[in-house]
């Protein structure tokens, strides 16, 4: 199949989607509930026992008609959904498609309880209340700027930092992919990405903030369904020493200014630390700061930026210098085994 864009045709040989992960679930003894289901409805009987399914995650792919290299598994962070990776909030293109133009087969996701994946309301692992970033929120703790008091674009100009490749004149079209998130669900996030490496590992996990945290944790977990991990600005390591991932290259990106934020110092000394311990067990991590390559203003959205594709280059500069080999070509068949 052929999809035209605004560059060259990017041509596919298959897409499509699939949902992984999850187990079924029964509820017993719940009240039998009425609910109109329509505007001027009558009221539908609901009964909420039975079975239903838990901790599935959906998954989007795109298999390039010549691939040249390994599957890239796209995990975002917290708050957001796979639409991170996919076009930027200012209409330029995202690195899902940006990679599969290089022939790269691409699996994009969205988390456990974020999406298209849903979430149980009447299971314990949502029991506490959702969490929602505001937009002061997520303007500061995404370090694109000091605390603002509204979204207007004068307000978020003034604060900033300086020479801030975020595009804010579109931070509201941002702020409509941000969604509700639970702390409580990590396990079965964690399963979930097991699931898909089971599935089409192994695999290159290129995983942004809270996803970072998970894929060193996946990677603990299926060693040898990892064949390497970018963690773009990852917010911590892994829960062991790391020597599971021996062998396993590790690129970490970050970008500017952050001494200027309240958190981002502690959890970049985290990572340090475990990168450390990380390295003497034999993981060879690599890390990229942007700003010592001269590349200065970049938020915790680099993916969104307007130099996202010169940051999207150096990663793939850092994929092809690993070697990866792929084990077998991907196909729809192979995807759908």
């Amino acid at each position: 199949m052929t999809i035209r864009m605004n560059r060259q045709p990017l041509v596919l040989s298959d897409t499509g989607s699939f949902f992984v992960g999850g187990r079924m679930v029964e509820t017993v003894g719940a009240p039998l509930e009425e609910h109109v289901l329509a505007r001027n409805g009558v009221p539908v009987p609901i009964n909420p026992n039975g079975t239903t399914v838990l901790g599935q995650m959906y998954v989007q792919y795109a298999l390039p008609e010549t691939a040249s290299g390994p599957p890239l598994l796209f995990w975002h962070g917290g708050s957001l959904t796979g639409a991170s990776w996919e076009t930027t909030p200012d209409g330029r293109e995202g690195w899902y498609t940006w990679f599969q133009r290089r022939g790269w087969p691409c699996f994009n996701v969205d988390a456990v309880e974020r999406g298209r994946s849903g979430w149980a309301p009447r299971d314990p692992y949502f029991a506490a209340p959702a969490l929602l970033r505001t937009l002061q929120d997520s303007f500061t703790q995404f370090r694109i700027g000091r605390a603002v008091q509204d979204g207007s674009v004068a307000s978020l100009a003034a604060a900033a930092y300086p020479e801030c490749r975020f595009p804010l004149d579109v931070f509201g079209t941002f702020m409509r992919q941000v969604v509700p998130r639970w702390s409580s669900t990590d396990e079965l996030a964690v399963d979930a990405y097991c699931a898909l490496l089971d599935r089409v590992g192994p695999a290159v996990i290129v995983a942004h903030s809270q996803g970072g945290a998970f894929a060193f944790r996946a990677a603990e977990r299926r060693p040898e369904m990892v064949l390497g991990i970018v963690a773009v600005e990852p917010a911590q390591g892994g829960v062991t020493d790391g020597a599971a991932l021996a062998g396993i290259p590790v690129l970490a990106i970050y970008g500017d200014h952050l001494d200027l934020d309240a958190r981002w110092p502690t959890i970049r000394a985290r990572t340090d630390k475990w990168f450390d311990g990380a390295s003497r067990a034999g993981v060879p991590v690599e890390i990229l700061d942007l700003p010592q390559r001269g590349i200065r203003g970049n938020s915790h959205m680099l993916m969104m930026e307007r130099n996202n594709a010169e940051i999207a280059e150096l990663i793939e500069e850092w994929l092809r210098r690993q070697s990866l080999e792929v084990s077998q070509p991907m196909t729809k068949d192979t995807v759908h085994a």
